[in-house]
């Protein structure tokens, strides 16, 4: 008689392979056509998902500024107080492409944050703003690029270089860096680093002046994605990519909880139960 049951080898393994990548527990027990199915629409779903979401859909924990001078959690050198995101439960289900989240968590609590500190050089687009007191202030909103090197070759808190500036009326100037720097932290669910230091220019009457420059420049790929942040990022990204961002997420929930039954599948088998199948004569199996 021919056993119709499915060969689920060992359920523990299989049940632990789905969970590290959609797909793999179905293909170490043969089932091949449904790993593929699981593998390929729950990694859609989470790859579509961080594309609304701008790649930034998945973090497990939530920053918040604790008590203190630092303006914002990104400039705070103390250990960041963080309150764990609920969604990531779902999202930590994807397997492999959820777990990076988990590695930025324990860098950001392992790290020290040299917020005054830079240790090696900075090229970047930069987008600000710069202040100089005149008993009112007077701020001016720039962009442009900047070089910024740290004053020692073994890294320095103080910092020297150049901003190319570009102002909103589209005037170019070259302002000169120097002075005490700040860094956002290194790893921060950004992909923007905040950057706060002092320039030296010119005003309209061609004095030589000092400025306070406050803005941010690029933060490395693999320092921000999955990366705990704080609701001021949270804020960017719904501004800047309104409902797109909540779908993302949304989408990146279901993928992990899709998972979820392919994980029980592998483990258990299929949804129907052993014993109820219908057997089939040795003579109908030899015809076959």
């Amino acid at each position: 008689m021919r056993d119709p049951r499915v060969r689920l080898r060992n359920p523990v393994t299989a049940a632990l392979l789905a969970l590290a990548i959609p797909g793999a527990g179905h293909w170490y027990q043969g089932r091949r056509f449904k790993a593929t199915i699981y593998s390929v629409c729950i990694l859609t779903i989470f790859v579509w998902g961080m594309i609304l979401g701008g790649g930034q859909p998945v973090y497990s924990q939530l920053i918040y500024r604790s008590d203190g001078p630092a303006p914002t959690a990104q400039l705070q050198a103390s250990a960041p107080r963080m309150k764990f995101s609920f969604g990531y439960v779902a999202q930590v289900l994807v397997g492999a492409p959820a777990w990076p989240a988990l590695v930025q968590e324990m860098r950001i609590r392992n790290q020290e944050a040299r917020i005054d500190w830079i240790d090696e050089p900075i090229e970047s687009d930069f987008q600000g703003v710069l202040s100089q007191s005149h008993g009112v202030q007077e701020t001016q909103i720039i962009s442009g690029t900047i070089e910024l090197i740290p004053a020692n070759e073994r890294g320095s808190k103080v910092a020297t270089g150049t901003l190319h500036a570009v102002f909103t009326d589209g005037s170019k100037q070259d302002l000169t860096l120097g002075g005490d720097v700040q860094l956002g932290r290194p790893v921060f669910g950004s992909p923007r680093r905040e950057l706060r230091c002092r320039v030296r220019g010119q005003d309209a009457e061609g004095h030589d002046v000092s400025f306070d420059l406050e803005g941010t420049v690029q933060r490395r790929f693999i320092d921000w994605f999955e990366a705990p942040r704080d609701t001021l990022e949270l804020d960017r990204l719904n501004g800047a990519l309104s409902q797109s961002y909540d779908i993302g997420s949304v989408f990146t929930w279901i993928a992990g909880l899709l998972n979820l039954l392919a994980i029980w599948d592998a483990a258990e088998g299929p949804a129907y139960g052993y014993g109820d199948e219908e057997e089939l004569p040795d003579d109908e199996d030899s015809a076959d």
